[in-house]
């Protein structure tokens, strides 16, 4: 007999999810779709590679640091910035001064919105939503981790405030001119509240960690590393409860396509 797959979350890692096991039920707080198919290259967005089996086009990625090639020294004036500078991650890969972005678009997606779950009871594999209960063999989570551990009614104790995350403040402006490719300008100087601009299409967009007038703000934004999310992330397999993409597993550096990587390889693993 199959597995009963259930997922929360049907943002873009949920839809990647079903795009590897298309029979996963996958649920989503929001009361409509966003749109009709999921677009990988949205604002600031974009995949460093394609995902397998869908349309996918490349485009030239142009980074700056104030405006200029990045350097050592420019790097660690931005990262100090956003309170970033010991975080160990990678930044000569990050900062890239050229290199081939990558739009994937998603089918459209068959998930199930209007679909708030209230409580997980990870004993009795259940998801408690407003008025019904929802059964599962595997329970797979696309949201961030500690929203996640919120909703434990059964499973091990965890304490959620060592997770700190700094939200993003971002807002657009039409450009004159339609710009080829994307360029993504970040900012050190700490007296310009705005830590990246971000050119693309037809567009110019901003971002801060403070906010600002007219700004949308997105949660979690930046997050920061947690010395626990690992050990909580195993307990939770043991719990069949898996953790896809970044926010829902808490590593700062992880990007689109291993997560998508992940999923492959997890999917093989278990044999669905």
């Amino acid at each position: 007999m199959q597995a009963s797959v259930v997922v929360i979350g049907g943002g873009f890692v949920g839809q990647l999810v079903q795009l590897a096991i298309p029979e996963a039920r996958v649920l989503d707080w929001r009361k409509t779709a966003p749109v009709d198919h999921l677009e990988t290259r949205v604002g600031p967005q974009y995949l460093w590679e394609p995902i397998d089996g869908v349309p996918s086009s490349a485009f030239l990625v142009t980074t700056l640091v104030d405006g200029l090639e990045p350097t050592d020294e420019s790097i660690l004036r931005y990262k100090t910035k956003i309170g970033k500078q010991s975080d160990g991650g990678n930044w000569g890969v990050q900062f890239q001064h050229e290199m081939l972005g990558w739009a994937s678009q998603l089918p459209k997606p068959r998930v199930e919105y209007n679909q708030l779950v209230r409580m997980v009871d990870l004993r009795g594999h259940v998801l408690g939503m407003t008025d019904t209960l929802i059964p599962y063999d595997i329970l797979i989570s696309t949201v961030p981790l500690p929203a996640l551990l919120s909703m434990l009614i059964t499973g091990p104790a965890y304490d959620i405030n060592g997770f700190k995350s700094d939200p993003i403040y971002m807002t657009d402006e039409d450009l004159q001119i339609e710009i080829e490719g994307m360029t993504l300008n970040y900012i050190s100087d700490p007296m310009v509240p705005w830590y990246r601009y971000t050119y693309a299409g037809v567009k110019k967009y901003a971002e801060s960690l403070h906010p600002q007038l007219g700004c949308r703000r997105i949660m979690p934004g930046k997050i920061h590393p947690y010395s626990d999310s690992e050990s909580i992330l195993a307990q939770l397999e043991l719990e069949n409860c898996i953790c896809f993409g970044r926010f829902a597993t808490w590593r700062p550096d992880e990007l689109a396509h291993q997560t998508w990587q992940t999923i492959l390889k997890w999917k093989k693993a278990v044999g669905l």
